[in-house]
């Protein structure tokens, strides 16, 4: 990882909490889910509560394992995930936020669940994660991924090996 860029991670492992009771999800089990299509390293943050879970964490490999299927045009996104229940878009063009954008216009039901997990997560996002969620949204070169159950979606951030996570309330 770039060391311009490495700043932010130190005040994440400093600030990571867990808010137990109701919470939407727990660190272990989204560690768990996560294995099937990355190589986690270290949690930099976790967050739950009863509307939301959000982490971050460090990838060993920056790219997705070949449990996740990975497209290169949101189309082909949007037709794997009936499918496959999770897919991914890697085109160096569109960032997260317009691949979101676009699939409500393409695929309305999809690409709102997308959004809707992205803005009610930010309940569980804080400072220094809130940061890395808000700065891949925008680079064109992050991947982006959706589990339509979970309603998770998943910004790999591949130059930083970062991993960043998102779940809204579900439904």
């Amino acid at each position: 990882m770039p060391c311009a860029e490495r700043h932010i991670f130190p005040a994440l492992l400093a600030g990571a909490s867990v808010l137990m009771g109701c919470a939407r999800d727990d660190e272990a089990s989204m560690r768990d889910r996560l294995s099937a299509w990355f190589t986690l390293g270290d949690t930099l943050a976790f967050a739950s509560q009863q509307g939301c879970a959000a982490g971050a964490f460090l990838v060993k490999d920056d790219t997705p394992a070949s449990g996740l299927p990975v497209e290169r045009d949101l189309g082909a996104m949007l037709r794997a995930l009936p499918r496959f229940g999770v897919a991914a878009v890697d085109d160096p063009a569109l960032s997260p936020d317009e691949a979101m954008r676009q699939a409500a216009n393409t695929d309305r039901p999809v690409g709102m669940a997308m959004r809707r997990a992205a803005l009610e997560a930010r309940d569980c996002m804080q400072g220094d994660l809130a940061a890395e969620f808000r700065r891949l949204l925008t680079r064109s070169e992050a991947v982006l991924a959706f589990h339509s159950e979970e309603r998770a979606v998943m910004m790999l951030d591949r130059p930083n090996r970062v991993l960043v996570v998102a779940m809204g309330a579900g439904e």
